[in-house]
């Protein structure tokens, strides 16, 4: 009986962490709405020009999982970047990466330039490891797109550093 009653217990304590960690890893990541995702755009210093520009008017605004929107912002850059670098070596093209143009509030609001070169989106990835695919509708010069991304796997002890590399990394 004892026995039955500690399988039960511990069959219960592990669905409710097996359940946490679920929980956990679906609000680490949340969906944050993007306005305009543009790559492929002119070089800029050497590298493919891209544009994200996203709604939000306050970026600090809490996106879930611990991460500010900022921070899903910019690990979205590394995303694409990452992605492009990754297709255009198995397509046999050059590429060196992109220097994005990140704007707020729909465009008025002007948060800087970020170049993330392919070997700097390897050393993220590297770092943080990619979770699941992503729908991301991307503008390909003028051509619109749906790509599934994978995104950085952004969980746990990681949400702390990438918070504090979100903040050392900034625009030029």
């Amino acid at each position: 009986m004892k026995k039955r009653l500690f399988l039960k217990s511990a069959l219960a304590l592990f669905s409710t962490v097996v359940g946490l960690n679920i929980f956990a890893i679906a609000i680490a990541r949340p969906a944050v709405p993007f306005g305009w995702i543009l790559v492929n755009v002119a070089a800029v210093d050497g590298l493919m020009g891209g544009r994200l520009e996203v709604p939000d008017r306050n970026t600090t605004v809490d996106a879930g999982g611990g991460l500010r929107r900022y921070d899903v912002h910019i690990a979205k850059m590394f995303e694409i970047t990452y992605y492009s670098c990754q297709e255009a070596r198995r397509d046999g093209y050059e590429f060196n990466g992109y220097s994005w143009d990140y704007s707020a509030g729909n465009g008025s609001i002007d948060m800087g330039r970020f170049p993330i070169t392919c070997r700097l989106a390897q050393d993220i990835v590297t770092a943080y490891g990619l979770g699941n695919p992503e729908r991301t509708e991307i503008t390909y010069y003028r051509a619109d797109n749906v790509v599934n991304i994978p995104t950085l796997n952004i969980v746990g002890g990681k949400v702390d550093r990438w918070r504090q590399f979100t903040h050392n990394f900034l625009p030029r």
